[in-house]
């Protein structure tokens, strides 16, 4: 009796044992740590104007008046090519618009958002006007005398990329007498969403 006695102490007690050695597992944890920092990496975007006005057009003589129907022909010259060496030029020689190319250009890494203009100031010449022109080279056509000074309104601009316009200036021919005479000057503006932007001056 005394060594079944010893017998269940014994058990008791391996029981007792693998209970708290089962409780003590219960709150052990481990500890690791792992960080990455190579994943995730950047820059911020950078956005840089540039602008050039460069007039395309033939003619080096003062305008004369010129009928806004008949600008598109006016704009191909007598030989019709538009690009040739009598664009802008009429049958007597004289020069009756001016064609400027127009080009903005983004060399930043982020997209631009642009507004551009066009301001004339006018002197003394009353009747100056300017449109727009599509098929520069082709077959160009004036997109109508404007109301106001808008070149593009809204114009994305993609980083590394450019934005590319024509305009045509001319004395608007009124069918009677009329005195425009003197210089004149345009200024082109494309200004990006946040007011900066850049600013071109021809003279004539």
């Amino acid at each position: 009796m005394e060594n079944d006695g010893k017998g269940i102490f014994y058990g008791v007690i391996g029981v007792a044992t693998l209970i708290v050695a089962i409780i003590g597992a219960t709150f052990a944890y481990f500890t690791a740590t792992a960080t990455n920092n190579e994943t995730i990496k950047g820059n911020a975007a950078t956005v840089s104007l540039g602008l050039s006005v460069e007039k395309v057009s033939h003619g080096e003589k003062g305008l004369v008046p010129q009928l806004e129907t008949a600008l598109s022909s006016a704009m191909k010259g007598v030989d019709g090519a538009g690009t040739g060496k009598d664009s802008c030029v009429d049958a007597n020689g004289n020069t009756v618009c001016q064609v400027y190319k127009i080009n903005v250009t983004n060399s930043g890494t982020g997209d631009a958002k642009l507004n551009g203009t066009l301001a004339l100031e006018k002197g003394d010449v009353a009747n100056l006007k300017w449109a727009t022109v599509t098929g520069w080279g082709t077959d160009p056509v004036a997109q109508g005398a404007k109301g106001d000074n808008n070149i593009d309104t809204n114009v994305t601009v993609t980083g590394g990329g450019n934005k590319e316009y024509y305009v045509v200036i001319w004395i608007e021919e009124l069918t009677t007498p009329q005195n425009d005479t003197g210089n004149f000057t345009g200024i082109v503006t494309f200004n990006a969403a946040d007011g900066q932007g850049v600013t071109s001056t021809f003279t004539v």
